[in-house]
């Protein structure tokens, strides 16, 4: 059997996985909002302060951004590692799964710029995880 028919069926599991779960709504909305830069997609993925967060920023950004341009070989090379897991206890009946990512920024010729540390906080919302907070440090 040809190689690349293996990884068919790998590829469907994968399409077809559940990603209501917090680590993967978590690691969605950290490749959509700062490896891709595409605020629309993680807004999806979020509620509350976060969604708030989301909506201001691409309200700022509306007048630079030309519908349906593709910026990506602009844009800067970020890639991330998740570096933490926490549960917090119930509070008020709620349960929030924080995550720790670390970003690093690179320019189109390879060289590290920065990096940074992120907190996604999830929370389960009438039966979907989404992001209700983001926190740079």
């Amino acid at each position: 059997m040809k190689p690349q028919f293996l990884l068919l069926p790998l590829l469907i599991l994968v399409a077809c996985s559940n990603r209501n779960n917090p680590q993967a709504v978590a690691e969605d909305f950290v490749y959509n909002y700062y490896k891709r830069a595409n605020q629309e997609l993680a807004i999806q993925l979020s509620s509350g302060l976060a969604a708030e967060e989301l909506e201001k920023e691409i309200a700022r950004l509306t007048d630079v951004r030309v519908p349906n341009e593709s910026v990506q070989e602009e844009m800067p090379n970020v890639t991330y590692q998740q570096i933490g897991k926490e549960t917090a206890n119930e509070v008020e009946g709620t349960t929030y799964v924080l995550f720790n990512y670390q970003l690093t920024i690179k320019n189109r010729d390879g060289t590290t710029t920065h990096t940074k540390k992120v907190v996604i906080t999830t929370e389960n919302i009438d039966g979907l995880w989404k992001v209700v907070n983001f926190d740079e440090y």
